[in-house]
């Protein structure tokens, strides 16, 4: 086991790629805080993953708001004593076209993927500076590395989250502290099923994808026990890509292919 005994906190953990990760964690025999701003899917996931051995207990935690932070971190310290993986992966999509988008639309993206996870690595972090050993694992995407149109501020959070990582690994590295992010491509989840069922979009995004399909959860999972574990040791701000080759495939694409409201045109 890879991560047996070790302590993690993952931002919406409750459904999606976050439970995804937390599963694949658990099975590591990592102990979880399911930081989840849905408290009956952060219940859920929590005690299914407590069913199968691990100790996992779960939070309702809006990452845009300092006091449901500082409320998660106190549930894992008072509860595990230790903060030893840091996993921000909550985020909420507000689509719109930038000469239409709202500014609540922006903020509302920026506050849960950028700012929230920031003030969530300082949280953690003043821990793990503490202790002298820590991992920060930032969910991005593909789309911090070309952009994603019509997805209002998505792309601009995500390459923001690039840069966050980057800047960690450089200033928490006196610290043992290890920062790295994945850019997953397109992910089938619960929450997407209904667009991949559309042929039209499946077609579309499987045309920009080299190896022929849509991604799962558990392709994020793996590269996520990756960078949380010993294997990783010497690997900080890195940026590692979870996408079927999409961004070699992207530049491949049909010159004008657009991305617009959540489908490839």
């Amino acid at each position: 086991m890879r991560l047996k005994d070790r302590i993690a906190i993952i931002t919406g953990g409750g459904r999606g790629i976050g439970r995804d990760i937390a599963l694949a964690y658990a099975k590591e025999g990592a102990h979880l805080v399911i930081a989840e701003v849905d408290p009956a899917t952060a219940k859920a996931t929590a005690d299914e993953i407590s069913k199968s051995g691990p100790k996992a207990i779960g939070v309702p935690t809006d990452v845009s708001k300092k006091e449901d932070i500082a409320r998660a971190v106190d549930a894992a310290i008072g509860e595990f004593g230790r903060i030893d993986i840091l996993v921000n992966n909550a985020m909420k999509i507000v689509p719109g076209k930038l000469e239409e988008l709202p500014v609540e639309a922006w903020d509302t993206t920026v506050n849960i993927g950028l700012r929230g996870s920031f003030m969530m690595s300082q949280a953690c972090a003043k821990h793990m500076i503490a202790s002298k050993s820590g991992c920060i694992i930032n969910i991005a995407s593909i789309a911090g590395l070309f952009p994603y149109n019509w997805a209002g501020s998505y792309s601009v959070v995500k390459a923001g989250l690039i840069m966050l990582t980057k800047l960690q690994a450089v200033e928490w590295a006196p610290y043992g502290i290890r920062a790295n992010a994945i850019t997953p491509g397109y992910i089938r989840t619960p929450g997407t099923e209904a667009m991949y069922a559309d042929p039209a979009i499946m077609e579309g995004r499987l045309k920009t994808v080299p190896m022929g399909r849509v991604g799962l959860g558990k392709d994020i999972g793996g590269p996520a026990v990756f960078l949380a574990s010993d294997d990783a040791r010497y690997t900080t701000g890195s940026v590692l890509g979870s996408d079927g080759g999409q961004e070699v495939g992207y530049f491949l694409a049909v010159p004008g292919r657009r991305f617009s409201g959540g489908r490839m045109d």
